[in-house]
């Protein structure tokens, strides 16, 4: 499975490891999280942050079923989200920042 972004029509931004349903029409979802925007509206919104939240935090087992035509568009999410959403809900991995500018030597 692979760790995706994607927007829903509801207007949420989520972060799943997903995988095509046999059907063709849908979409499982494992360890769902929303992406949640917090800024302080008196800077201008220049310093925006964001954090998670479980995105189907009722249900009984972390995986859940979502048809394709409820969902606008699937990219690949940012290194940082990748990382923050692995730390939280995924197995805790953080990609570390590699300078591939400079090379050493030996």
């Amino acid at each position: 499975m692979a760790i995706k972004l994607f927007r829903l029509k509801s207007g949420e931004d989520v972060v799943a490891e997903i995988e095509e349903d046999e059907d063709g029409v849908s979409f499982w979802l494992d360890n769902p999280a929303v992406i949640i925007p917090m800024g302080d509206p008196r800077q201008g919104g220049n310093n925006v942050q964001w954090g998670f939240g479980p995105w189907a935090a009722f249900s009984k087992d972390n995986k859940v079923r979502v048809e394709k035509d409820w969902i606008v568009f699937i990219s690949d999410p940012a290194k940082e989200i990748v990382s923050n959403y692995r730390q939280a809900f995924g197995s805790g991995i953080v990609v570390p920042e590699v300078n591939t500018a400079k090379v050493l030597t030996g």
